[in-house]
């Protein structure tokens, strides 16, 4: 039973730091896509 459990933990903090990630990377494409429109 303890294995499923670190599994299930595992599993979690896995998606977590995935879902982080994702959030970050959007964040700068935001910010690049902001900074790269205003040149003309």
């Amino acid at each position: 039973m303890h294995v499923k459990k670190l599994l299930v933990l595992a599993a979690a903090i896995a998606g977590v730091l995935l879902y982080k990630k994702a959030q970050e990377s959007e964040a700068q494409k935001t910010v690049w896509s902001e900074s790269t429109d205003k040149v003309d």
